[in-house]
């Protein structure tokens, strides 16, 4: 919902693979795009304040999935990080793809 993609990855003490409580970043994709080591700063406040977010909306509207969504759905939070995420990437070029 914030246009903020990863891959989710089993971390030492998860309780199996369905709920993952970790991410993996796809640094690669991203230094091709032409991330510097200040632009991954910007990314990880960007995947703080999502954790923030979820957080929020985990204490407010509960942890069951439907409960979740409905909480997440129209969140002025999600919607105001979605649009600082967007103007982010639109700074970087996407291989493959003519501008």
């Amino acid at each position: 919902m914030c246009h903020i993609t990863l891959n989710k990855t089993t971390i030492f003490g998860d309780n199996g693979a369905i709920s993952p409580g970790g991410v993996r970043i796809g640094t690669p994709a991203m230094t091709s795009r032409g991330c510097l080591e200040s632009d991954f700063e910007t990314i990880a406040d960007f995947l703080c304040t999502a954790a923030e977010i979820t957080s929020c909306v985990q204490r407010d509207h509960g942890k069951l999935q439907k409960e979740f969504l409905k909480g997440l759905h129209n969140n002025k939070d999600v919607i105001d990080l979605r649009i600082r995420v967007e103007a982010f990437a639109a700074q970087f070029a996407m291989p493959g793809y003519d501008s």
